[in-house]
């Protein structure tokens, strides 16, 4: 599909996981061959929330993921992206821990764009996307 979309120049989406270096080739791609490339992150509180959603789901005939898993796809994801937002022409950042989600920034091109006020983003978004936040500061 990844060939196909570049061949033919189409549109392209794409929902995974972005854990280790290898993973980034994908966005990377788009990105040379002259995409626009957006990503919508969904963040949550901890991974406790997150295996509660797993074991939700799996009771629900979906896929189990376990805890080890689980714990390198949550940390790896947000060390990963912390790292490699500025290759995206936008990244929306979406905490998803409550029922109700909430934008706690958007950046476009590396840089802020609109955040919610630093006193605001939450532990896990402070603790795990470290270089993001001193954006986020920086701009407020």
């Amino acid at each position: 599909m990844i060939e196909d979309a570049l061949v033919t120049k189409s549109n392209f989406t794409y929902e995974g996981h972005f854990t280790n270096e290898a993973t980034w080739d994908v966005p990377r791609r788009f990105k040379l061959e002259g995409y626009a490339i957006h990503l919508i992150f969904f963040g949550l509180q901890n991974t406790d929330l997150s295996e509660l959603r797993v074991i939700a789901r799996a009771n629900e005939g979906g896929h189990y993921v376990d805890p080890r898993t689980l714990a390198d796809n949550f940390y790896g994801n947000m060390e990963k992206l912390d790292k490699h937002f500025a290759m995206f022409d936008s990244v929306q950042i979406v905490d998803t821990s409550e029922a109700e989600h909430k934008v706690l920034c958007v950046l476009s091109n590396g840089k802020v764009e609109s955040a919610v006020e630093p006193a605001n983003l939450p532990d896990w978004f402070q603790v795990n996307l470290k270089m993001i936040t001193e954006k986020i500061f920086i701009s407020s």
